[in-house]
């Protein structure tokens, strides 16, 4: 049984007390929701993006000026471009009404100017979401699932591939394109919508969270999980980037600045 849907009575809370068995105290209470929102900031200068050597396909993408997106940091205020955000569990998450059903609007990877567009995006269990070519060369996308079947296909012009995810994803699954080496992206599945990725400035918000203590994990493509956040002068309490934060409802948990050690950023994942 979902232990955020449990409400023990008030027997079973003597019963507990008598053989010291605790039961949480974050229960959701039905209609109980909250938001979560917040901003990563580098904590250095940004650093200039590099510009990539293209070898392949040079008359088409070696003109649209193409750099390194490994890392994304805004040049005036310091924010960190997609870093994930997502509520992690393996018990039943309850969903806000709103939010039970995805989006009939597809989620699309696509590939524009010989790169993926966006670099990281959400994708819900038994959604389809498309991968799609808008360029005119050929693109390959090899998706390397854990949990669901792994692929590795062309992607036609004008056709775009219709996939789905039968399972959710412990850490975010990459994607390649075998053509154009320094083509890459991330798709974040999860069985629930409680899903963010940093805007350009840095910032995230998850609206209508279910009411409780929730285990939150932090991740971006050169370090993996996060290793260190700083927050009013101080390191937030994260473990192997996972944070555990607790969601009031119809309450706003702001975590504001959340500032970043650039070292944690410096070796780029392969």
């Amino acid at each position: 049984m979902c232990p955020q849907l449990f409400r023990p009575s008030f027997a079973a809370y003597l019963i507990a007390a008598m053989f010291g068995i605790a039961f949480r105290h974050d229960a959701v209470a039905d209609g109980a929701w909250g938001t979560i929102k917040g901003r990563i900031v580098y904590s250095e200068d940004a650093p200039v993006p590099e510009k990539i050597n293209v070898e392949r396909d040079a008359e088409i993408c070696g003109i649209v000026g193409l750099v390194e997106e490994s890392l994304f940091v805004h040049k005036d205020n310091r924010g960190i471009r997609n870093v994930a955000v997502w509520l992690e569990t393996r018990d039943e998450i309850p969903i806000h009404p709103d939010l039970k059903d995805p989006p009939q609007k597809a989620p699309i990877l696509d590939n524009r100017d010989c790169r993926f567009e966006p670099r990281m995006l959400g994708v819900r269990t038994g959604q389809t979401f498309e991968l799609k070519n808008s360029d005119p060369v050929p693109h390959n996308a090899a998706v390397y699932a854990r949990r669901t079947q792994p692929f590795s296909e062309i992607i036609p012009m004008n056709q775009p591939l219709q996939k789905k995810f039968t399972k959710a994803e412990t850490l975010p699954v990459r994607v390649d394109c075998s053509i154009h080496s320094w083509m890459k992206a991330w798709l974040i599945v999860a069985d629930h919508p409680y899903i963010a990725i940093t805007r350009e400035n840095g910032s995230f918000e998850i609206a209508n969270v279910p009411a409780g203590e929730w285990k939150f994990r932090f991740w971006h493509e050169r370090p993996g999980y996060l290793q260190t956040l700083v927050t009013d002068g101080k390191p937030a309490p994260l473990e192997k980037g996972n944070w555990l934060l607790t969601v009031t409802a119809d309450k706003t948990l702001d975590l504001g600045d959340l500032i970043a050690p650039a070292e944690q950023f410096q070796n780029k994942k392969k």
